[in-house]
C-alpha cells in the first residue's frame, strides 16, 4: 500500500480545514465574530478528541489560561468559539454543504492507493449500507424530528436517524465511511416520517453523482431486497448482494423450493476442523440457483439466489455437546458457481461490518454516537452527526496510512479506546502541543514530553 506525507494526520487536518473554508457562510458578513471554518473545525475536534460532551469541551477551553489552546496549535483553529456560539452557527448550516470533505478525503485515499486493500471482486468494492438512530428524546424536538406515538399512553418519542454507507472488506477491520444520508421529515409541513427505503434512493443517487466511476457491490439487509431498488441499482450500474428472508420474500422462497424439487438447485458442502485445545467441526452447505423470478410483481426481474448454512459442533471440557447453526440467504446479480459461491457468501456476511466496525465503533469506542451534543431548531443535530462521521473517517484513514498514528495505536496494544484515553490525557495536561504529528509522538515516544511546557493550572 502506498502512503506518504499527504496522508499523514497533519496534512489531513490541513485539508479538512481548507475544505471547511469553502463551506458557504449563511451569516451577514458584518456580524461575523468567528470564521465558519473555525466553528466547523472546533466541532470536528470534539469528536476527534472524543470529548464526551460540549460541556467538557467548554471546560477545557476555559482551563487554558495561558498561551494558545491546543485547538489552535493542533487543529489550526484561529479563533476558538464558545459552545453556545458553535451551536447557534451550526444550527443554520446546510448539511449538504458538509458532503464535500467526505468526497475529497475519499478521492485522496484513492489517489494514494488506500482502496487497493479493499478490492473484493474483479475491481469492485463492497459498499455496506444500513440505518441507525443517533438522537432520541421524550421532550426535546424540532419540526423535522420523527415522532413515534406510544398507543398505550399517547406519549411521544422524538428521534433522528441516518443512513450510513461504508466501503468494507471481510478481512479488514477498518472501513471507509461515506457522507451519511439524514433520515428525517423533509420539511416542517410533512406528516409522514422519512423512510429508510427513501433514504437509500437518495444515498445511491448522491453516491453515483459523487463517485461516477467507482465499481461497487451494494450489501444491505432484507428491507432493501425489493424489485424497485434492484432496478435502481442496475440503472446506476451497481452490483448487489442483498439479504432475504421468508417472511418478506415469500414468492422467492417458494420458487426456490419448487426449483429444488425439479433438481434445478445446485448443492455442495465443505468441512473443516477449528481450534487447538477444543476441536470444533464447522460444516458449510451452499445451495444456489441462477435466474429465479424475484416475485410476481416484477415479471421482468430475475435474480440469482445463494442459500447458506453453517453448522459448528464441539464437545466442551465437561463433555457437553454444543451445536451452533447459522443460516443466510442472499439475492445477487452475480452468476453463482461452485467456484465463487464462497466468495459471494463472504461479501454478503460483510454487511455486518456496517454494524460492527461502523455503528459499534461510533457508539462504544468514544465517539458518543447516541449522546445529544445539541439539537437546535434546524440542522444542529444533523451537522454534529456529520462532523462525528468525518472524524471517524479521519481516524480510519490514519489507521490505514499514517505511520505516526499506527505507532501510537500499536503502543496502546492496538486498542483504539486506550489510544483515545491517552490522547485526552496528553491534550488536557499539556499546552501548545505543536501539531498533530508531535501529538502522536507523545504517545509512542513519551520522552519528548520533557520538551513541552506543562499547563500551569
Amino acid at each position: 500500500m502506498k502512503t506518504g506525507k499527504s496522508l499523514s494526520g497533519e496534512s489531513l487536518l490541513r485539508l479538512i480545514y481548507g475544505l471547511f473554508k469553502k463551506v458557504p457562510d449563511h451569516r451577514d458578513p458584518g456580524r461575523i465574530t468567528f470564521p465558519l471554518e473555525d466553528i466547523l473545525m472546533s466541532g470536528f475536534a470534539i469528536f476527534s478528541l472524543k470529548f464526551p460532551s460540549l460541556l467538557k469541551f467548554e471546560e477545557e477551553i476555559r482551563n487554558k489560561k495561558k498561551g494558545r489552546s491546543n485547538l489552535q496549535t493542533i487543529y489550526n483553529v484561529k479563533d476558538v468559539p464558545s459552545d453556545t456560539r458553535m451551536r447557534e452557527v451550526l444550527d443554520e448550516v446546510s448539511p449538504m454543504t458538509l458532503r464535500k470533505p467526505f468526497t475529497d478525503l475519499f478521492a485522496l485515499a484513492q489517489r494514494f492507493k488506500v482502496l487497493e486493500g479493499f478490492e473484493f471482486f474483479n475491481g469492485e468494492y463492497l459498499l455496506s449500507v444500513d440505518g441507525s438512530g443517533y438522537f432520541v428524546s421524550d421532550t426535546i424536538h424540532c419540526e423535522l424530528c420523527h415522532r413515534t406515538v406510544n398507543k398505550r399512553d399517547n406519549s411521544v418519542r422524538y428521534h433522528h436517524e441516518m443512513l450510513v454507507g461504508s466501503i468494507v472488506h471481510p478481512n479488514n477491520r477498518c472501513v471507509l465511511p461515506l457522507a451519511p444520508e439524514p433520515l428525517q421529515k423533509r420539511d416542517s409541513k410533512s406528516i409522514k416520517s422519512d423512510s429508510e427505503s427513501s433514504g437509500m434512493k437518495r444515498f445511491l443517487s448522491d453516491f453515483r453523482r459523487e463517485h461516477p466511476k467507482l465499481k461497487v457491490i451494494v450489501v444491505a439487509d432484507a428491507l432493501h431486497a425489493t424489485g424497485p431498488l434492484i432496478k435502481l441499482l442496475k440503472e446506476y450500474k451497481m452490483s448487489f448482494i442483498l439479504s432475504t428472508q421468508p417472511g418478506s420474500h415469500e414468492s422467492l422462497f417458494k420458487a426456490l423450493a419448487s426449483w429444488e424439487k425439479q433438481g434445478k438447485v445446485e448443492h455442495f458442502s465443505r468441512r473443516e476442523i477449528l481450534g487447538i485445545k477444543i476441536k470444533k467441526t464447522r460444516t458449510q452447505t451452499f445451495r444456489f440457483a441462477n435466474k429465479i423470478l424475484m416475485n410476481h410483481t416484477h415479471l421482468d426481474l430475475s435474480v440469482n439466489v445463494l442459500d447458506f448454512e453453517e453448522v459448528t459442533e464441539w464437545t466442551t471440557a465437561k463433555g457437553q455437546l454444543k451445536r451452533e447453526v447459522t443460516k443466510f440467504t442472499w439475492v445477487t446479480d452475480k452468476t453463482i458457481t461452485k467456484n465463487n459461491a464462497a466468495k459471494i457468501m463472504q461479501g454478503g456476511r460483510a454487511r455486518w461490518k456496517i454494524e460492527n466496525e461502523t455503528f459499534n465503533s461510533l457508539k462504544n469506542q468514544g465517539y458518543e454516537f447516541e449522546h445529544n451534543f445539541g439539537h437546535g431548531y434546524k440542522n444542529l443535530s444533523v451537522n454534529m452527526a456529520y462532523l462525528m462521521m468525518l472524524a471517524f473517517l479521519f481516524d480510519q484513514l490514519q489507521e490505514l496510512s499514517c505511520r505516526h498514528f499506527q505507532k501510537a495505536l500499536e503502543e496502546r496494544f492496538g486498542k483504539r479506546i486506550r489510544l483515545w484515553e491517552k490522547m485526552k490525557a496528553a491534550y488536557e495536561m499539556l499546552s501548545e502541543i505543536p501539531g498533530w504529528t508531535f501529538f502522536m509522538r507523545l504517545i509512542y515516544e513519551p520522552d519528548i514530553v520533557m520538551k513541552v511546557s506543562f499547563n500551569s493550572s
